[in-house]
């Protein structure tokens, strides 16, 4: 049993109840992205390490869910400009990270070109209309739209920089997914993580392969996701920091930044003595 895992695996299952945060970023600031896509793409082939670890990791992300679903929802609705800005701490504060995930030596035009595909990608995602669909029920049309809200919440669920939480919001079942979550409604639920299994399953596939044979286009493509979701983040504020906020607000963000950061560092010595 690792228990690592399984904290890593709720602060990322945290993560993703904040709007404009995306639980794949965290992931890989933590270093548990590569892992978490190489065991699903490869379950087959790696099945008993593959479940261990899953199962881990879905026991701290699912306690998570539990127990955080609804404190977190009220904490960022009372404090939203706060908990943004330790967020976007927390995410600068893991771009290094990400960074070296490319095994960039030099700064090249092609990492620039990659670099923008992402944030172009992530921009236009979040230039969508809000409430793209409506949930309509229990009924046919009901199952049926939360189904296709799984799909495509298993790419905000994988793509880093990509909010799952925002995703929701845009497709019209923010209230109801996490209202579910919240009163433990996992018959309602049925649809939409049928839907989230069948994309999950096809879009790490991909990536998995995308990062063995593409690993520099492919990050730096994941890099641009990233720093494109702070405007994300930053655009969910209601208003811009004022008054006692603005020290307040920068205390926090130099915490969330601190943190990561020093997670980052104790995540490296940890590798380097388990080498």
């Amino acid at each position: 049993m690792e228990i690592l895992t399984i904290i890593k695996g709720f602060i990322i299952g945290g993560s993703m109840l904040i709007p404009g945060v995306s639980g794949g970023t965290m992931a890989m600031i933590l270093k548990l992205y590569r892992r978490l896509i190489t065991s699903i793409s490869s379950f087959m082939k790696h099945k008993k390490e593959s479940v261990l670890f899953l199962l881990q990791f879905c026991i701290g992300a699912g306690a998570a869910w539990l127990i955080l679903s609804r404190p977190m929802v009220a904490l960022n609705g009372a404090f939203p400009k706060q908990m943004a800005c330790f967020v976007v701490g927390a995410i600068v504060g893991g771009i290094p990270v990400i960074y070296r995930e490319t095994k960039e030596t030099k700064f090249s035009i092609w990492s620039v070109v990659f670099l923008a595909i992402g944030l172009v990608l992530v921009f236009g995602l979040a230039a969508l209309p809000r409430n793209g669909f409506e949930n309509s029920g229990a009924g046919l049309g009901g199952v049926m739209i939360q189904f296709l809200a799984g799909i495509l919440g298993a790419l905000a669920l994988i793509l880093p920089g990509i909010s799952f939480s925002s995703m929701l919001y845009m497709m019209g079942v923010y209230d109801f997914i996490w209202g579910a979550v919240g009163n433990r409604d996992v018959v309602a639920l049925l649809p939409f993580g049928l839907g989230m299994i069948i994309g999950i399953l096809f879009l790490t596939k991909f990536l998995d392969v995308a990062m063995t044979r593409f690993p520099h286009a492919t990050y730096m493509i994941i890099l641009g996701f990233v720093i494109g979701s702070i405007w994300d983040i930053l655009k969910e504020m209601p208003a811009a920091p004022a008054g006692v906020e603005i020290p307040v607000c920068i205390a926090l963000m130099a915490a969330g930044f601190l943190i990561i950061y020093l997670l980052s560092r104790t995540e490296d010595k940890y590798e380097k003595n388990s080498q």
